[in-house]
């Protein structure tokens, strides 16, 4: 029988319920009885799914916390749009989205080191199909900033976006990870130290 155009569509959205499915149900567990407690096992039971299945779409732990941190993301983003819009600097832009990072940042400190190893450890590894290599929708965000900012003339366009995007997303992530490792340390300051060092260095001249 030959498959109608429509069975590809519905097949990816039956396959992306399920990872939302089982996203949601890790993180309820993640949230009532702390990451380290939470087994694939469980997930999987509390889910009802066979632990096949939960193997076949996420194949660690690590995995599942990650999608899920990636979604909580791409919803705040999505949220934004127009405060970012109504932002007129590329600086103001990004000042805009790390604000609201950190806000949800400082809320879910406990999960946040399991999730920088697993993103560190998977750099350039192809995640979950229709996810970016290099991390999440945060790093997508910071190349349409980029770019814009590219366009408008306030940052210089010798590098492409992407690989702007990339080194800023590794500036990112160090700054998450010495405020985890840095009792009293100020995630606010550290995001508007490493917004200082990259708009002083891709400044156009």
């Amino acid at each position: 029988m030959t498959p109608t155009p429509e069975e590809p569509g519905r097949r990816e959205r039956k396959r992306r319920q399920t990872l939302e499915h089982l996203a949601r149900t890790a993180a309820k567990l993640f949230e009532s009885l702390s990451y380290e407690a939470v087994t694939m096992e469980r997930i999987a039971e509390e889910a009802d799914v066979a632990k096949r299945t939960l193997y076949n779409h996420f194949s660690t732990k690590e995995a599942i916390l990650a999608y899920w941190i990636d979604a909580e993301l791409k919803r705040d983003l999505a949220g934004l749009q127009g405060r970012i819009a109504r932002c007129t600097t590329f600086r103001a832009r990004i000042e805009c989205v790390l604000h609201a990072s950190a806000g949800w940042c400082e809320q879910h400190p406990q999960h946040l080191m399991a999730y920088l190893r697993h993103r560190l450890l998977s750099v350039g590894a192809p995640g979950p199909q229709g996810t970016r290599p290099d991390g999440s929708d945060i790093a997508l965000a910071w190349e349409q900033l980029i770019a814009a900012g590219q366009q408008s003339g306030e940052l210089r366009s010798e590098a492409p976006a992407e690989q702007l995007a990339t080194w800023f997303h590794h500036l990112y992530l160090g700054a998450l990870l010495r405020w985890l490792n840095t009792p009293g340390l100020s995630l606010e300051g550290e995001f508007r130290a490493i917004t200082e060092l990259f708009v002083e260095g891709a400044a156009s001249k």
